[in-house]
């Protein structure tokens, strides 16, 4: 949702901002959501919980630019982007498991690695068997901050 500097909604008028994401074939995609839909974005407590079946997805928001061109000039507009975030996470202490069946390698392939920025630390970096989801965060935050 876009909303103008009185609070009205109001089509994007940045065809370039919004959400995008890098594919498993390493492309930088727009995603464009409808708006009577939701999206959902897969982390990696899924990644694992799931032993790799559902994979974690590198992602940006790019805003609005400040400016837009409009006859030539470019037009001051006060443009803001919203959205609503749900996170759901494990309990705080509740084990990081992958299912019986699959395995370390399964859930953090180095194929899955492939594509993600130089700047994202990699899952194998940050999880081991064994954490629980807090050991996991603690992990997580440190290797980005």
């Amino acid at each position: 949702m876009y909303l103008d500097s009185s609070g009205t909604e109001m089509p994007c008028p940045d065809p370039s901002a919004g959400l995008y994401i890098k594919s498993r074939g390493g492309d930088v995609v727009h995603i464009n959501i409808p708006t009577d839909c939701l999206a959902f974005q897969v982390g990696e407590t899924s990644q694992i919980h799931t032993g790799g079946l559902l994979q974690a997805t590198p992602h940006a928001v790019r805003g609005c630019r400040p400016g837009m061109p409009k006859g030539g000039e470019r037009e001051k507009r006060d443009i803001t982007r919203e959205a609503f975030a749900v996170f759901m996470e494990p309990e705080y202490h509740g084990d990081m498991l992958i299912p019986g069946g699959r395995t370390v390698v399964d859930a953090q392939t180095k194929e899955s690695e492939k594509h993600l920025p130089q700047t994202i630390r990699t899952l194998r970096s940050r999880w081991r068997p064994g954490m629980n989801f807090g050991e996991f965060s603690n992990s997580t935050f440190a290797a980005f901050h």
